[in-house]
């Protein structure tokens, strides 16, 4: 007997127990990668889209006309907004606060001529006598006179506006600072006035930030920027106002599916629904769920939130394996809609005809 045999069969045999391991890791990486790639909820794209929010206070329907002053020309020192955060916030003394506040003005101003929801917006932020009040002058008068002057139905006075001196960074590389600024409301037979405080931060690119950093000649003009924007958030508080916002619907390579989704980048969602209708009756289980899922965007695009929610109760109830991901979508979903629906309502008492 050879018994240099022997040690070979047992190499042998040793090789194919190695490569029975190795087909056993490949074979279980294999249905693990399938899983993986199948799951339904891999699929998901977003779109950008804009609505229309409602405001939690609006201002009285029978306000058709609104005067809005820069008060925070005057008096700055007083008017510290609690010291800045009670000195939690450093003011920028390099900016030119006059300039800025005027800008500010000029943003509000503008969002709600823009929005076309008063009759009539009157600006006065000194830089010209634009209601027939000497420049400065204002701030000696009652409110009733400037009712009277102005025939304005609200008054709107910035009181104070300052940024802070120092830009963060933070560690999801975004640049950051922070602006006060303090407004005050008066309607016309309603004595006391209403004051709003507030704090907003604000984000800057790289480039913005640098030119900040290094006290650059293009600090001014960001700064201005911000003012504008700071106007016209204070404005979006108080009339419906169009802000951007995010939709998720599911991709799938099934070439009806591709043909849907090319009308979903075009905002056409008559014809991508057309089509998630007819799929929506696939035999493939997780086709049909996303398309009745992706039925529920375009009936919310059209404003039929009850009947996408039913789109959304029908996609939870197709998939019947591997649902977890995807009922907590189509939950979270139905929440959304639910909440969006009174949205919407609110705003169909906000809106003036």
């Amino acid at each position: 007997m050879n018994l240099t045999f022997k040690p070979k069969i047992a190499l042998f045999a040793r090789n194919l127990e190695k490569d029975d391991s190795i087909k056993k890791i490949l074979l279980l990486f294999v249905v693990v990668v399938n899983l993986i790639s199948c799951r339904i909820t891999d699929c998901t794209r977003s779109i950008s889209i804009e609505i229309m929010k409602p405001v939690t206070s609006p201002i009285p329907e029978n306000v058709k006309t609104v005067a809005i002053f820069n008060r925070a020309l005057f008096d700055n020192d007083s008017l510290t907004l609690y010291n800045f955060g009670r000195g939690n916030l450093l003011c920028d003394t390099t900016l030119i606060e006059f300039e800025l506040s005027n800008y500010c003005i000029d943003g509000l101003t503008t969002f709600f001529e823009q929005e076309a929801y008063f009759q009539k917006v009157i600006k006065y932020n000194g830089n010209a006598n634009m209601i027939n009040i000497p420049e400065r002058s204002f701030k000696f008068y009652k409110s009733s006179d400037l009712f009277d002057i102005t025939g304005a139905d609200a008054l709107i006075f910035l009181d104070f506006l300052q940024f802070e001196n120092e830009v963060s960074v933070f560690y999801d590389a975004t640049y950051r600072t922070r602006a006060a600024s303090s407004w005050s409301i008066i309607f016309r037979d309603d004595t006391p006035s209403n004051t709003y405080n507030q704090i907003d931060t604000l984000f800057f690119n790289k480039s913005q930030y640098e030119d900040i950093l290094h006290k650059n000649q293009n600090k001014q003009p960001i700064y201005q920027d911000a003012a504008r924007y700071l106007g016209k958030r204070f404005g979006t508080k108080f009339i419906p106002s169009w802000i951007s916002d995010e939709r998720y619907y599911y991709h799938s390579f099934h070439p009806e599916m591709i043909k849907a989704e090319k009308y979903v980048n075009n905002y056409e969602w008559l014809n991508a629904g057309a089509i998630w209708n007819k799929q929506s009756k696939n035999k493939n289980q997780k086709i049909a769920a996303k398309a009745c899922f992706n039925m529920a965007l375009a009936c919310e695009m059209e404003g039929k939130y009850d009947l996408a929610i039913g789109w959304l109760i029908d996609s939870n109830n197709i998939l019947t394996k591997n649902n977890f991901e995807h009922r907590a979508n189509c939950q979270h979903y139905m929440r959304f809609l639910t909440l969006r629906k009174y949205e919407v309502e609110r705003l169909e008492k906000q809106i003036k005809n």
